[in-house]
């Protein structure tokens, strides 16, 4: 039973850290006006998943990993569409870089908060 509610814990944390990531890409890309086609967490076949605004959120199968798929980004089908000055390829260097950055600063920033709860409390 150790051994189960061991996997499940590290699911767990392993969740939060994903989403974190995730969700700093799309902030920082909806603020700067590119437009974020999917969020998905996990990866494998669609559980669930909602439309909201111009962005499908997606649950899938298998609980590792994520993506944050921007328009002008190819899939595996490789077809090129038209792009407009919303698409991830026509924005500005700075949006690019920023973008790119605001998973791993999500990372860093939800470090620093959990250190700060466990010092505060252990």
């Amino acid at each position: 039973m150790s051994v189960f509610i061991s996997i499940i814990i590290f699911l767990l944390i392993f969740s939060v850290i994903v989403i974190a990531h995730e969700f700093g890409h799309f902030i920082i890309a909806r603020r700067n006006g590119i437009r974020v086609n999917e969020f998905d967490i996990g990866m494998g076949p669609t559980l669930w998943h909602r439309k909201r605004g111009e962005t499908d959120f997606c649950i899938k199968a298998l609980p590792f990993g994520g993506a944050c798929i921007f328009d002008g980004m190819y899939g595996v089908d490789g077809q090129e569409k038209e792009m407009d000055e919303h698409s991830f390829p026509n924005a500005s260097v700075g949006a690019r870089i920023a973008t790119v950055l605001g998973g791993p600063v999500a990372n860093f920033t939800i470090g620093f908060i959990l250190a700060v709860i466990i010092v505060a409390f252990c």
